[in-house]
């Protein structure tokens, strides 16, 4: 039952995003963005951690758990697009630009993969593990973005 209420209250979120004109409706539509912008960079650090522990030699299941993560992270990135009725093209093409993005921080080089450890291993656990922290931060931003 739970899952089908949160189904219904994002589905009107959705069809509120699609026309958004008022305050309100622009907040959720920022909210939206922001979530699914957070679960893309959480995937591409999952996919480029599993690159460097795969390279670095580890047995498989020093990573499989980092696939996962990244399952997940991928998962809730395309639940959001489809809330704002976004193409999986297009979809397809933020993810890349986001690992492409962090790749170039680290120079292409699996070695230097702790530069993105300290920049986003805390946020991506808080998003897994307590998305609804990470949604209150993006309520809090759009206020103040929307006064």
């Amino acid at each position: 039952m739970k899952k089908l209420s949160a189904y219904i209250f994002l589905t009107t979120i959705a069809c509120t995003f699609c026309f958004a004109e008022t305050k309100e409706e622009l907040m959720v539509k920022y909210i939206l963005t922001s979530m699914q912008q957070d679960y893309i960079t959480r995937y591409s650090f999952y996919k480029i951690g599993t690159g460097a522990v795969k390279q670095s030699g580890e047995k498989k299941e020093a990573f499989e758990g980092i696939e996962k993560s990244a399952d997940i992270s991928l998962k809730f990135a395309y639940e959001m697009g489809e809330l704002m009725y976004m193409q999986a093209e297009t979809m397809r093409e933020k993810v890349k630009v986001e690992i492409k993005k962090q790749l170039d921080e680290v120079d292409n080089d699996y070695k230097k993969t702790h530069i993105l450890l300290e920049k986003h291993a805390l946020i991506c656990k808080n998003l897994i593990e307590n998305k609804k922290q990470r949604i209150n931060y993006w309520e809090k931003k759009a206020e103040k973005k929307y006064k």
